[in-house]
């Protein structure tokens, strides 16, 4: 028989029962967060300005002297890499904050193709808490949203260069060049990386489904195109001389969320039609310049805006390889 005080005491139990499960699943929320967080807490941290080498495996650097903090770098050397191994710079996309660490994905995706290609991998950390945005990032951080040029060392061109000195250095390694690739954002950064830096050293660079771009004349104002952030025709001439791909992804073709400026439309209405128009654009300005034009268009049939899936056409790429199949 129940009586009205064990009845009464039903929702009291109840709400102990639901307040003690609350607690566990936080819990267990909490615990599997941080197993995320540490999910590559086995990478050993070197400090190259130290002389100390890359470890083989797994590892991390920072990057310091950066106005905007120390930028982490992920680092994967294979086993049979010597001092003449290609290096491998891999960007991240638009997702990056801190607590998801999101280069821990391109890392996973990217640590069996170095191994594959007999490459060193360098993934850097731009974490958005220090590096908000697409004009601290996308952009490079060459200029203010007023147009203001910044130092170099405030830029992520130079976080990525300065990687790659330390890393070749810790390694005594031959190169004098690195090869990059990026996705997404990553793509942006790279696109526009080898228009201000005219490619000086870069071995092979891959931009691939980049949402949109600085078109590489002055008719539109910058970041759309040059006008306001003016680039040496001589570096033009270099970055059209670099050994870039755009690579395409022929299902990159949803919209939504594109930037959609009306500089942005004129490109295209996806990320798709926006690469072809780049790529014709980019070769017509070189026509026009009298200067070589050495970029090349590839395509990967089937994918849409999938860093993953696109990685595979990258690699091949950036080790000089014809490109796998879908």
């Amino acid at each position: 028989m129940i009586t009205r005080a064990s009845k009464s005491a039903q929702p009291y139990r109840r709400r102990r029962l639901f307040s003690a499960l609350l607690l566990w699943v936080t819990a267990l929320g909490l615990a599997m967060f941080s197993g995320a967080a540490i999910s590559h807490a086995t990478e050993k941290a070197f400090d190259p300005t130290r002389g100390e080498r890359m470890p083989v495996g797994d590892g991390a650097f920072e990057v310091a002297g950066v106005p905007r903090g120390p930028v982490t770098i992920y680092t994967y050397r294979p086993a049979s890499a010597s001092a003449n191994s290609p290096i491998w710079v891999v960007m991240p996309g638009m997702r990056r904050d801190a607590h998801r660490h999101l280069a821990f994905d391109y890392y996973d995706t990217w640590q069996p193709l170095a191994e594959r290609y007999g490459a060193i991998l360098l993934v850097p950390e731009f974490t958005a808490e220090k590096w908000p945005g697409v004009w601290s990032y996308n952009f490079g951080n060459v200029r203010s949203q007023h147009l203001q040029a910044k130092r170099w060392n405030e830029t992520g061109f130079y976080v990525v260069e300065q990687a790659f000195r330390m890393a070749a250095g810790s390694l005594g390694s031959s190169r004098r060049k690195f090869s990059i690739f990026g996705h997404g954002a990553g793509g942006q950064f790279i696109q526009r990386y080898v228009l201000h830096a005219g490619c000086g050293m870069i071995d092979r660079a891959v931009a691939a489904n980049p949402g949109w771009f600085m078109l590489p004349d002055s008719q539109y104002r910058y970041p759309f195109g040059l006008r306001g952030a003016p680039i040496p025709s001589s570096t033009l001439a270099r970055s059209f001389a670099c050994n870039q791909t755009l690579l395409l992804g022929t299902a990159d073709v949803n919209y939504g969320g594109l930037r959609n400026d009306p500089e942005a439309r004129a490109q295209g209405k996806t990320r798709y039609a926006r690469g072809q128009f780049y790529f014709a654009r980019a070769r017509a300005t070189a026509a026009r310049m009298g200067t070589p034009f050495k970029w090349h268009l590839r395509e990967v049939p089937g994918i849409g805006h999938e860093a993953s899936r696109m990685a595979p056409a990258g690699a091949a790429i950036l080790a000089g390889r014809a490109l796998p199949d879908a």
